[in-house]
This record gives C-alpha cells, sequence and structure tokens, in this order.
C-alpha cells in the first residue's frame, strides 16, 4: 500500500460530515478535494487551508489567520449569484480549516486557453460578460475579490463562467487589525498597480485584473510581462500595453476602448 503524501487526505475519509471521494487539485493554501454530503446527497468541492498559506500583519499567529479566514468565509457565503461559484459551508476538522463550495463540472479558463481550438471571439466576450455580471453583483455587497485570474474563473459543461475562490475576499473599506501589511496576495501578472502599491483596494481593482484577462483571451499574450518580479511590477505602474488592434486588426474599436478604461492607471 502506498503512503499519502503529507497533508493528503485518503480517499473514502471524511472531513467535517463531507466524505471525500477524490483529490481533485492543490495550491499553495491547501488542497481541494471532490466531496459528496450526506445530508442532502450533492456533490461539492471542499478546499482545505493551511493557515500558513495565509497572510496577516503577524503571520506567525494562526488564531489572526483563523479569524480572517471565517471572517471572509461569511462575506463570501453572502454570494449568491449564477457567475459566482457558491460558498456552501466554513468550518474546521480535526484541527484543519476548510471550504466547503459548489462543485463546477467543467475546466478553468487557463486550462481552456491552453488547449484547441481557442475560445472564439463571442465566447471569449461571453466569458468576460458573465465574470464582470458575477463581480458586479460582489461589489454592490462590498465585497472584492482580489485575485481575479484565469485560474479562477471556472467554466461549466455549457461553457457559462463562474468566478471561483472568493475565500481571500475582503470586505471593502473595512480596517482592522487583521487586514495584510505589506504582503502581496494574488498573482502577479493580474495585479492591478493599487494592488502593487498596497493601497486601500475596491472593485476597480478586480476590473484591472479583468482587463487583464481579456487581452489575453483576445490577443493570446498578457498585456504586461517580466522575467523578474520587479520588472513586471515596473510594467504594471508605467507600462502602457500595445493597443489589441495593434496585434489583431481584426478586433472591433470598441474593445480597444473598453480595454482602455480596464487598464487605466
Amino acid at each position: 500500500m502506498s503512503e499519502e503524501a503529507p497533508g493528503t487526505v485518503p480517499e473514502g475519509k471524511c472531513i467535517g460530515r463531507y466524505q471525500i471521494l477524490k483529490r481533485i487539485g492543490a495550491g499553495a493554501m491547501g488542497e481541494v478535494f471532490l466531496a459528496r454530503d450526506p445530508h442532502i446527497d450533492r456533490s461539492l468541492a471542499i478546499k482545505t487551508v493551511r493557515l500558513g498559506g495565509l497572510h496577516s500583519a503577524d503571520s506567525t499567529k494562526e488564531s489572526d489567520n483563523r479569524l480572517r479566514l471565517l471572517r471572509e468565509a461569511k462575506a463570501a457565503g453572502k454570494l449568491l449569484h449564477p457567475h459566482i461559484v457558491t460558498l456552501f459551508d466554513a468550518d474546521e476538522a480535526e484541527g484543519e480549516l476548510f471550504l466547503a463550495f459548489e462543485y463546477v463540472e467543467g475546466c478553468d479558463l487557463e486550462r481552456r486557453m491552453a488547449s484547441s481550438p481557442p475560445l472564439t471571439l463571442r465566447e471569449a466576450l461571453q466569458v468576460v460578460r458573465q465574470v464582470a455580471e458575477g463581480l458586479a453583483y460582489a461589489h454592490e455587497r462590498g465585497v472584492i475579490h482580489r485575485d481575479v485570474k484565469p485560474s479562477n474563473i471556472l467554466l461549466d459543461e455549457r461553457g457559462g463562467a463562474k468566478v471561483a475562490d472568493f475565500g481571500i475576499a475582503r470586505l471593502r473599506g473595512q480596517a482592522t487589525e487583521l487586514t495584510t501589511t505589506g504582503a502581496v496576495i494574488g498573482s502577479p501578472q493580474y495585479l492591478a498597480p493599487e494592488q502593487v502599491r498596497g493601497e486601500e483596494l475596491d472593485g476597480r481593482n478586480d476590473l484591472f485584473s479583468l482587463g487583464v484577462v481579456l487581452y489575453q483571451l483576445l490577443t493570446g499574450q498578457r498585456p504586461f510581462a517580466g522575467e523578474t518580479v520587479t520588472t513586471l511590477v515596473y510594467q504594471i505602474l508605467h507600462h502602457e500595453p500595445p493597443p489589441v488592434r495593434q496585434l489583431r486588426p481584426s478586433l472591433p474599436p470598441q474593445l480597444e476602448s473598453l480595454l482602455a478604461r480596464l487598464l487605466a492607471k
């Protein structure tokens, strides 16, 4: 019998009341499992959270990280929208925190972008429109995502888009000793200038990141790139990317105007 890798949950075991079916992914903060809720016979995705993967003003204090996660889960759990992955539960089992999300059959946008054939213009715009609708709904309720990127956009089997992982969402404008100080949360290539500068964030931050995703969908390349984080940060703060119609002349002028607004510094 092979040994389980450190931190994994053997298939057939439970996390809380949820029966684990199989491991389906892993990230910097934990692992993701396909699970079943025996109370209502529903499939869902369980994400375990390593407290060391969360950054707070004092990352050595697990109690601070726990409070932060549960606070943000409470905010995310109020978001009920067809283009947001629903958070059903947040709890702790055997000393490990976990989040129970709606299970979306399909793949994420990052994987879809790497496959053939590429998304058509209509399909790409539909994905971005649906993500924008989900983000607008969250922003109206004071919740921002802070990590909009292709791997956090799930596509169901019909091609519908859902924004995933509001687990690091933060209530807009909420000041607390648990907020991040000097730590970068998010994927560097999709960060907004305000994130890079460590400023207070609002919904415009998510729209900038969505603009980066749209630019990548339309051109096959990101608007900002760099071999080092320093170079990338400089590009985000000071560089104006090539107009999309310079790279893809067949695109309508309205898209160029839209991207200029989304990527405005």
